[in-house]
């Protein structure tokens, strides 16, 4: 180096850029999202209301009652087939046949159990 020249940024540490983590694409978000834990919390929780559900539909007398236990019914379902369609399309992961039996999974529920408000005594028709 010639005396009275500066010294180049890259001598000194000070001068190293920072270091950037990197970062996680909206996929990957996603992905840790619908892991197995989370699809399996996801479940447990729509059968728990399901059966919520089905116990207060069971055990009311008045119809405000079973339109109650129709509507955590409903819910849980909702929460079912929404978990059986996001682990089948979503993670790419698992296995194709378990992918489409977990989307089997969800139509069927949707289409043979039904929601609540197919069962609803509304007293209009």
């Amino acid at each position: 180096m010639v005396s009275g020249q500066a010294p180049g940024p890259g001598q000194y540490p000070m001068y190293q850029q920072p270091y950037q983590p990197v970062h996680r694409t909206a996929g990957d978000m996603i992905k840790s999202f619908v892991s197995d834990t989370m699809l399996a919390l996801i479940l447990v929780v729509g059968l728990f209301l399901v059966m919520i559900g089905s116990w207060l539909m069971g055990l009311m007398d008045t119809d405000g009652g079973v339109n109650a236990g129709q509507v955590v019914r409903s819910l849980g379902m909702t929460i079912l087939v929404a978990g059986g369609l996001l682990g089948g399309l979503l993670r790419h992961d698992l296995d194709k046949y378990i992918r489409a039996a977990m989307i089997l999974f969800a139509t069927a529920l949707f289409v043979l159990v039904g929601f609540w408000w197919f069962y609803l005594e509304l007293g209009v028709f």
